[in-house]
């Protein structure tokens, strides 16, 4: 047997198969066994010229380390391997792999696995207890022999591997004594450690206390605004749609709508707003949807279908998988898939002028949550015929800059400083509004505020969409003025998430944008453009 140390200088006791089982034949007799002694190191030295000699015999141990006994190695021929004494077992019966190494009459079971001792061990108790006894010697029956020396071995691996500290938990080793074998806690450290341990336990629960607190106020705001919310909805109910056509222009009624529809009544209110001057019906829509899906199927069994057919169809279906992702009710087998994809291709049936343009479709998803399919076509189809809407839509240049003019004055009056970084960076009208009123700030703001600004959309007209943008500039303006270009473009197409709709409609009110101020603007404008536009086309004959 040879004394090896491994790489953490832990000693390994070496067994050599071969020289222990002809050591065993040949002293099978002899009632002088080898003993493990209690000492200050496990070492046991073998002469390098003994590895030749074909005459084997048991090498004496010498006395280990107390604290440093650790992984049996067991060598047989050019097999080397390291297992933990803690793996042994005194029987088959054990669940794993097991090898099984002879040792004179005895049958040593261990585990194939090797793990490193957590802590030392107490080896006090090894006196006395010997791999094999007298008497088993006198003893003709080979099972006992077996038996008897394997249960002894399971009592030294139990003795080896017994633990000398319990386990404790990771904070309760700051008001733990360290170990005898090292050195004891400085006052000052042991005193800190307590202080940050307290200090922890203190944040830990002055944050729990914040966030209790936190959810109680939510809660509290949540119970008041459904309190409201219900008692604006009666009002709604009983007061003011039985008598719509009464009521709907009184100062009462637009201070209750500004502050934003109850969702019982919202669709019905936009559609008694938008009204239907195209005097669409509901079988109108049906009749669409069917020339839609004859469309579609004529797509996919024939190749002669135009290109702008087929270009509608594929537009469609590719920007109705994108449309409010993260709400996952218009994307493929969601609730209201079949029903974007019908009221957008009956629109374009409808309209074939126009066709499908991107951003129809977040506008349309926007209306089929407050409506039926068929009236949310009626009213994309009157809303689409608003004239800013119409002019955008139809790719209307003259007007589409129009409204940009427009824009851009009352942007130079309402933010100054804003108005002059953006001319200072190029940063156009056309760059980021027209992504603005092509969806009505769908695409870009949180859905709940834009119901607010739909809301009141379709009481005031396209003015509305104007003083919101300004609203929105004048909300951001601070952040916007250390923006760079390609920042603040990426900032305006997708508005922050916690947008609150109260503070934004107080900048849209300090604006001061009103529906007949626009609209005085817009008839200036407009005239401005048909002089000068009249003055070219009388110059080009004259050059002619």
């Amino acid at each position: 047997m040879n004394g090896v140390e491994d790489n953490n200088n832990t000693p390994i006791l070496e067994v050599d198969i071969e020289e222990v089982r002809s050591t065993s034949i040949s002293e099978s007799s002899s009632s002088n066994e080898p003993r493990i002694r209690h000492d200050s190191t496990v070492r046991s030295r073998h002469d390098s010229n003994q590895e030749q000699s074909t005459s084997s015999s048991v090498h004496s141990f010498e006395h280990p380390e107390p604290e440093a006994l650790s992984p049996i190695s067991i060598t047989n021929g050019r097999k080397h391997h390291r297992r933990n004494l803690s793996n042994l077992t005194t029987g088959s019966g054990r669940s794993g792999s097991m090898d099984s190494v002879s040792l004179g009459n005895s049958s040593l079971d261990y585990n194939t696995h090797f793990t490193e001792l957590p802590s030392p061990i107490d080896t006090s108790t090894l006196e006395d207890i010997s791999l094999h006894d007298e008497d088993d010697s006198e003893d003709t029956d080979p099972k006992k022999k077996q038996n008897s020396t394997t249960s002894k071995m399971s009592l030294l691996a139990r003795k080896l591997f017994k633990r000398s500290e319990p386990v404790v938990l990771t904070t309760n080793l700051i008001f733990e004594n360290r170990p005898s074998n090292l050195p004891a806690k400085n006052p000052e450290e042991e005193q800190a450690q307590r202080k940050a341990y307290e200090e922890m336990v203190a944040c830990a629960k002055r944050k729990e206390v914040a966030e209790l607190k936190k959810k109680q106020r939510a809660a509290e705001e949540r119970k008041k605004y459904e309190e409201s919310v219900a008692s604006c909805t009666n009002v709604w109910l009983k007061e003011i749609l039985p008598e719509w056509h009464l009521v709907n222009h009184t100062k009462r009624v637009h201070n209750l709508w500004w502050r934003g529809l109850p969702p019982k009544v919202r669709g019905t209110i936009w559609k008694l707003a938008v009204g239907n001057e195209l005097q669409l019906t509901k079988s109108l829509y049906y009749i669409m949807v069917d020339r839609a899906q004859d469309t579609l199927k004529c797509c996919k069994d024939s190749t002669r279908i135009q290109d702008e057919t087929m270009e509608n169809v594929r537009d469609i279906r590719l920007d109705v998988l994108r449309t409010f992702p993260s709400l996952c009710i218009f994307q493929e087998n969601g609730p209201y898939h079949e029903q974007l994809l019908n009221v957008l291709g009956a629109y374009a049936s409808y309209r074939p002028d126009v066709g499908y343009v991107q951003g129809m479709s977040f506008l349309t998803a926007v209306l089929l949550l407050n409506m039926d399919p068929a009236d949310a076509f009626i009213l994309l189809s009157n809303l689409l015929h608003q004239p800013c809407q119409r002019a955008f839509f139809r790719m209307d240049a003259d007007m589409m800059f129009v409204y940009f003019d427009v824009f851009n004055l009352f942007f130079e009056e309402a933010l100054p400083p804003l108005f002059n970084f953006f001319t200072h960076l190029q940063l156009t009208p056309d760059l980021y509004l027209i992504g603005w009123v092509f969806t009505l700030f769908s695409k870009s703001l949180p859905l709940d505020v834009v119901s607010r600004i739909w809301d009141v959309y379709f009481r005031d007209g396209d003015s509305f969409l104007f003083a919101a943008a300004l609203g929105i500039l004048r909300m951001y303006m601070p952040q916007l003025l250390h923006m760079e270009f390609e920042v603040i473009l990426q900032f305006l197409r997708k508005l922050p998430e916690d947008m609150n709709a109260d503070v934004l409609f107080e900048h849209i009110k300090a604006v001061g944008l009103t529906p007949r101020k626009f609209q005085h603007t817009m008839v200036e404008l407009v005239d401005m453009n048909n002089v000068e536009r009249r003055k070219k086309n009388a110059a080009i004959p004259a050059t002619n």
